[in-house]
């Protein structure tokens, strides 16, 4: 069977950057194509990987590198997958891009007043957790090299991003 030459799409951005909403738009686009995507989103990973939330540095990092290798894993099987993550640490996207061929990195740098009027998992305000990486920046590590940028969304609806993301891909 001859391989499809398509991508890795790994989402990243602070928590309420529209990871998961640009991730689930870029799936169905994918399936009305006939492309069957597996989604890796960073909340669900978390909740079938790890009983309890991951605080420390180095228990994030464990994690990331976990998503990452299982990314890596089905990828290697002829997948194509989408991961929606925070992705805090330099060094587990650097590993991607040494170790997963095709990897295209999308970075939503959106800022924290917009990520504060969306607050869909109630992280800002009462209520919020201040050990979460959207609320308090200890550690994490802003992408380096990514391969797309969107800035507050640069005004443009999440289909229009997925556009970016098929074309830059090479998959329209």
């Amino acid at each position: 069977m001859k391989r499809i030459n398509h991508p890795v799409i790994w989402i990243t951005g602070l928590s309420a950057s529209g990871k998961t909403t640009i991730a689930k738009t870029l799936q169905k686009r994918l399936k009305k194509k006939y492309i069957q995507a597996i989604l890796l989103d960073g909340d669900q990973l978390r909740s079938a990987l790890v009983k309890e939330a991951a605080i420390a540095k180095e228990e994030r990092l464990q994690l990331a590198y976990i998503y990452s290798r299982l990314t890596k894993l089905l990828y290697d099987q002829g997948f194509f997958v989408i991961v929606a993550t925070i992705s805090m640490f330099e060094e587990v996207r650097q590993w991607n891009r040494n170790n997963i061929q095709n990897y295209l990195e999308v970075y939503l740098k959106v800022s924290e007043e917009i990520r504060k009027q969306r607050n869909p998992k109630n992280l800002y305000g009462t209520g919020g957790r201040d050990d979460m990486v959207s609320v308090n920046l200890q550690g994490y590590e802003e992408p380096q090299n990514p391969d797309l940028v969107f800035e507050d969304a640069d005004g443009l609806s999440a289909d229009q991003i997925v556009d970016c993301i098929l074309k830059k891909g090479e998959l329209i």
